[in-house]
């Protein structure tokens, strides 16, 4: 009883020993955290590309006022 873990607590542990390639869908998901991180990284630079262009157009048309 104290020397042997409950079969419970040891069985649902057997699935976490397979290999990764062997489980359904995980291709696909790394496919799709791919895709996630390109469009990530494509909207930052988007999203730096505009704030440099307002930040360059406010610099040089601060001048034109009087």
């Amino acid at each position: 009883m104290y020397g042997k873990p409950a079969l419970g607590t040891v069985v649902p542990l057997a699935g976490l020993t397979a290999a990764p390639e062997v489980l359904p869908g995980l291709p696909y998901a790394r496919g799709l955290q791919e895709a996630a991180g390109t469009g990530f990284l494509l909207y930052c630079s988007i999203a730096a590309v505009l704030i440099l262009l307002k930040c360059w157009y406010r610099i040089r048309n601060s001048g034109d006022r009087s």
